[in-house]
């Protein structure tokens, strides 16, 4: 998913913020466990209120994330 979430982050530029996490790394073990991650790939997006609002688990087509960025970001304007 690194391409597609690379192309989002570079079309929404200024618009969202994109944080990636090493789920064996760091800080992602607590992470995965905090929001009871069952394994990775994972994409979560949150609205500008910090609540989730999309969840995403393993290999996901490009336009179906890119039609929920979408809603998050129409109806926060």
């Amino acid at each position: 998913m690194k391409p597609i979430v690379d192309g989002l982050e570079q079309k929404y530029s200024g618009q969202i913020a994109v944080q990636r996490i090493n789920a064996n790394m760091g800080d992602g073990p607590a992470v995965m466990r905090d929001y009871k991650l069952p394994g990775h790939p994972v994409l979560l997006i949150f609205n500008s209120q910090q609540q989730e609002v999309h969840r995403f688990i393993g290999p996901q087509p490009a336009d179906e994330i890119e039609l929920r960025l979408q809603e998050v970001l129409n109806v926060e304007r």
